[in-house]
């Protein structure tokens, strides 16, 4: 296993390095879109989950990433990112296979007698393949740090995740095909059965994305013991700025997260209940993945370029604001306007982008070898960093189930809106936190460098309109117009 020290790659080994990462995530890409939606609703919906199970389904993720301490715990007392990675990586993508399979055979043998165990079963394998992520992926961080040069991580990245988006959209796409023409027929063991293939298949594909790290170059830290263990610890909570920027992405995403989950049981249950709808689960992958998929693969570069050249406060301000909107507006999604669900779904993909860039690239200055202050911040700042998102996440996922269950009942008529339900309330919730996110917590996020909010739309609205002029533009430079004069008039 090549050993490198931070930063030491150059040239050519560099660029092919970073190629082989972007190659790994275009595999994993696939592994996340297609597991994601509705297959994961659709096989808890068969094996009869209640509402507070589903808002346990979407805290999953987050109560695992409490596994995060004692994970960074161990690779800030051996040093080894990339074994632990490797390790805990491949664990998590080849519990898909006990996921699909345990489950429905378990319906199988006991048929409706059997849901109650079928469900928990699933649901802690799933607490269980998210565990896998939690003590492996912060190593992961910081070894990208040492081998991505800092000034070109917030581009890079950014096209990084757009490569993903061309294997994830298909991908979404292809897993609601198969879901609406092969398992349509409302007979529960089918879709059970079919959302395994949709699980193994999309595990086979994570699995080859762990695989290609093993020709990612290793970049060793010194271990740590006692009390320089102990002390990495304390310099997340001493960093008043850092503490700031968490407050902010805790509430976020206390307003985000759930969301995920409950927009794709309120799309299944809203058009599901109309005879008319064809193609539920491709409609829904449709809306719910790819639309997103396809506005990220738009803006994920200029995110990144804002981010290294405006600054990190502006992004947030922007996107942040931008998401408000977007969280009440499903609110007047229904069977008759099922357009309205793609716009905003595909906004809210566009517009969380550059809250994911941002957070990743912040947490990412401070977990190398070597962070800006002159000390080595290691992962004790992505551990922490998880702990305070994924207690919000945890938090909101339960507290949605609990305020689904509680208000289960309500069925109001109004106008616009249609009949107002629990998922109504929740919608509103969203918006409301996400407002206070930004009001509360971002005008004291200090940034020295950082352009005035202003400047920075100017400059986001100047790289959006340049990127679809030159994509409409396209075809009329390929048949030899003169393109100069036109733009001029």
């Amino acid at each position: 296993m090549r050993t490198l020290a931070p930063h030491e790659l150059r040239g050519a080994e560099l660029r092919w390095t970073m190629r082989k990462v972007v190659i790994a995530w275009i595999f994993g890409a696939v592994w996340m879109s297609a597991t994601a939606g509705t297959p994961l609703t659709n096989y808890a919906k068969a094996l009869g989950a209640s509402n507070f199970q589903f808002g346990v389904l979407a805290a999953l993720p987050f109560l695992a990433s409490f596994l995060t301490l004692p994970g960074t715990l161990l690779i800030e007392a051996t040093g080894k990112r990339k074994l632990i990675f490797l390790v805990f990586l491949y664990f998590q993508r080849l519990m898909w296979v006990p996921i699909a399979l345990v489950p429905m055979w378990m319906y199988s043998a006991w048929g409706d007698s059997g849901r109650p165990v079928a469900i928990a079963a699933f649901l802690s394998m799933i607490f269980l393949m998210y565990a896998g992520n939690a003590i492996g992926g912060p190593g992961w961080i910081g070894w990208m740090s040492d081998l991505i040069p800092p000034g070109i991580r917030g581009t890079y990245f950014s096209r990084r995740r757009q490569w993903g988006l061309v294997s994830a959209i298909p991908a979404a796409w292809g897993a609601g095909w198969l879901l609406d023409h092969f398992a349509g027929n409302g007979d529960t063991m089918t879709m059970l059965s079919w959302c395994a293939v949709v699980f193994i298949v999309a595990g086979a594909f994570g699995l080859v994305d762990i695989i290609i790290f093993h020709w990612v170059p290793d970049v060793p830290t010194p271990p740590k013991k006692g009390t320089d263990l102990l002390s990495s610890w304390g310099e997340p909570l001493r960093n008043r700025n850092y503490l700031r920027f968490a407050g902010f992405v805790g509430t976020l995403v206390f307003a985000f997260a759930p969301m995920g989950q409950f927009v794709t049981l309120y799309i299944v249950t809203t058009l599901g209940a109309d005879r008319e709808t064809g193609g539920l689960n491709q409609i829904t992958q449709l809306m719910l993945i790819v639309a997103p998929s396809l506005a990220q693969l738009l803006v994920f570069h200029i995110w990144g370029k804002a981010s290294d050249r405006m600054g990190k406060r502006p992004v947030l301000v922007l996107a942040a604001l931008g998401l408000v909107p977007v969280g009440i507006g499903w609110c007047f999604v229904n069977a008759d306007t099922i357009w309205l669900g793609y716009v905003l779904s595909a906004l809210g993909g566009a517009l969380w982008a550059g809250i994911d860039i941002v957070n990743f690239n912040i947490v990412m200055e401070f977990s190398g070898s070597a962070s800006k202050m002159g000390t080595r911040g290691g992962t004790a700042y992505v551990a922490m960093n998880s702990i305070i998102i994924n207690v919000a996440g945890c938090l909101g996922g339960l507290a949605w189930g609990g305020i689904a269950e509680l208000c289960e009942r309500l069925n109001l008529q109004l106008p616009l809106v249609g009949t107002f339900t629990f998922f109504h309330v929740l919608f509103i919730l969203s918006g409301i936190l996400r407002l206070l996110a930004v009001v509360v917590f971002l005008p004291h996020l200090h940034e020295p460098e950082a352009r005035p909010t202003m400047e920075a739309l100017r400059y986001m609205t100047s790289n959006v309109y340049n990127n679809l002029f030159s994509a409409i533009m396209q075809p009329l430079r390929i048949i030899g117009l003169p393109m100069d004069k036109i733009a001029k008039k």
